[in-house]
């Protein structure tokens, strides 16, 4: 099992360099989101909503697959 999923919290994501490095390469525009900081205590998917329209499918998806890899 992965130790990072989208059950993961956006402050642990951001706070681990590995992860922050995939959501700066996959979908660096989350990053500049006006809220970031207010949802560091969200888990990622609870999240996803608040971003739905910064990402297509696609990204979402690579995003997954990269960051249960690690």
């Amino acid at each position: 099992m992965s130790k990072y999923s989208f059950e993961t919290t956006v402050g642990e994501m951001l706070d681990t360099p590995e992860v922050r490095a995939i959501l700066e390469e996959v979908c660096p525009q989350v990053l500049e989101h006006p809220l970031l900081e207010v949802g560091r205590t969200f888990k990622f998917v609870d999240a996803l909503p608040y971003v739905q329209d910064m990402l297509d499918d696609d990204i979402v998806e690579e995003f997954r697959k990269r960051l249960e890899a690690l």
